[in-house]
Parts: C-alpha cells; structure tokens; sequence
C-alpha cells in the first residue's frame, strides 16, 4: 500500500521536568523504577496545554485537554490537504475507513474538569473527523499501547488489499501521562535493570498524527510483515530482520537493543533518542526522518520490540 498523505502536530508548549510527589505515591514510586528500568536520572515531557503560570511541579500532571483535541483537527486538515485536489475530492467520494488508535484506551479520567462530550472523543472516536473524511462505512477504534498504530496499519494492509475500500484514515493520538508513561516502561521484561545511571533524562513528546493509505501510488510504499517472535535465538532473528537491501534500520524501542556492528550495511536510527517517545506513533517517526532529510530511492526498515522478546516491524520504500 501506499502513504498518500500524512501529518504530525507537537506541542508548542515547552519541555517540563517531571518531579515526583509525596501527594502520589504509586506514581513517584513508579517513576522511581522506570529510571532504574531505562537508567535515565530524569524525565521530561512535552505536553499539550501545559499553562506557564502553573506551580512546577504540577505543570505536568494538570494540562489543559482542549489543546490536545485541537491538534486532532489540525492534523487532520493538513493530512487532508496535503492531497492534490483531485485525490482529495475522490477521497471524500469514495469507500473510506476509519482507524483511531491511542496508547491508553480510556484515559479521560486523567484528565483535569473535562466534560462529557470531551470524555467521548478522548475515549471513543473524534466525531469531528469522521464528518470531516465524509467516512460512512467502517469506524474503529484500537487500543494496543505501543503496538496500536503497527495494528492498525496491518488492518488497513488488508483493507486495501481485498479491496474492501480505497482509502484508509488513521488518525493517532499519544497523551503522556506520567503515571501511564512510567508504568509502561516497568513493564519489559526482558530488558536488564540497570544500576548505574546516566547523565540523561527520559523524553516524552506528545503528538497527534493523521495518515492516508491508498493503493494509489505516491512517493511511499508500506509494506507491513508478520510478527516474529524472538525466542532464544535473538541474534539470528536481529540479522533476518536487518535484511540486506535495507539502507536504513529504525529502531522504536526506548532502549536500543540492535548491534550496528551485526548489520554493517545499514545505518541504525534510534528514534527515540532522536525525537523523543510518542508510544504508539513512535514507529511512524521514520517518515518524518526522511522527510528531514529529503531521502531518495531507498529502503527503510522499522522495528518495534515488545515486551516478551518479540518484534514487529514494517518497511518503507522511498
């Protein structure tokens, strides 16, 4: 399948500190394990809503929500017409499905005073967009914490592949909340504790990202593969993945677990390290490094680890 089209929005606000409370102390102990759990000696986040005349320590944890919800038809108006006006119009035409996916699932509750009709577009789906894509057929909404967007775009694979539709929307959604954030990164099993820290810190950026799939052919083409599961032989399967006609190997995880010296062909991009965490849109950050820095004719190839030693990952031809 094809990317048509797509968007990412950030926050404007600046980056914060976390500091932990004594007010909250499942989430000050947890923060305390996800720093011995990635070996970073502190964490920032970058949120939506942030108020500058907030109290410092409470800047992240109390955002505003309606900047969050904001971005949602930002993206999705630049996605939209990021399309030549002919697509767009087919597009608005045509059998369209759409795919909301967030980390989280229901996390309003963590929201500050937030209402009702709010409530439904954090936990259920973005109404607004769906009139937006004039999409009357399939609506869903997944909830796979880190793994959401990769499921979402195997759906969509198989979606454009029986030709059931002839466009498929996803539209992804990351809010860090502390708490969340924290316990997901205690949650790999597999990663070694480190004990020694390191003078950097943890960063956690939110973003919203809207993505138009297509088999109409434009400048990138997604394929998505099977997911592997590591077992104890980790290293023959890291090589396999690697390939040998990949230039670039992208890597989602928070800590990076691939060797450059066991692909010496391809180069290793850490994404996190290079933009931040954004849970589920983390694996879509490659499109945005080679849009930074304007590849051409290439391949390039994205991993995501999970927590019991396995992989998923899908690859971009340029």
């Amino acid at each position: 399948m094809y990317l048509s089209s797509y968007s990412f929005v950030e926050p404007e606000e600046p980056l914060h500190l976390y500091y932990p409370s004594w007010l909250n102390v499942w989430e000050s102990y947890s923060y305390k394990n996800a720093l011995k759990n990635t070996g970073a000696n502190g964490w920032g986040f970058k949120r939506f809503g942030t108020m500058p005349d907030a109290y410092i320590r409470e800047v992240v944890r109390k955002p505003h929500y309606m900047p969050y919800i904001d971005a949602m038809e930002k993206a999705s108006n630049e996605a939209l017409y990021g399309l030549l006006t002919k697509e767009r119009m087919h597009l608005l035409k045509s059998r369209t499905a759409f795919i909301y996916v967030d980390s989280w699932g229901e996390s309003a509750s963590f929201e500050k005073n937030i209402s009702a009709l709010h409530t439904s577009v954090i936990d259920t789906l973005p109404k607004n967009l769906i009139k937006k894509f004039s999409v009357s057929d399939v609506t869903c909404k997944i909830r796979g914490e880190k793994n959401a967007f990769l499921q979402a775009m195997r759906m969509a694979q198989d979606y454009l592949n029986w030709g059931i539709f002839e466009f498929v929307i996803v539209c992804g959604a990351y809010r860090a909340v502390p708490l969340l954030e924290f316990t997901a990164e205690c949650m790999d099993t597999e990663r070694i504790k480190r004990t020694e820290k390191s003078t950097c810190i943890n960063i956690s950026v939110e973003r919203i990202g809207c993505f138009i799939f297509s088999q109409r052919e434009s400048a990138l083409k997604i394929s998505c593969g099977s997911y592997v599961a590591d077992g104890n032989n980790k290293l023959k399967n890291r090589e396999q993945f690697a390939g040998s006609d990949n230039d670039f190997l992208c890597y989602a995880g928070r800590n990076n677990q691939i060797s450059p010296i066991s692909i010496p062909h391809a180069k290793t991009i850490d994404l996190v390290q290079l933009y931040g965490s954004s849970g589920c849109l983390t694996p879509a950050l490659g499109w945005q490094y080679i849009s930074d820095h304007c590849l051409r004719e290439g391949k390039m190839r994205t991993i995501l680890p999970d927590e019991v030693g396995g992989y998923n990952f899908f690859d971009t031809w340029y």
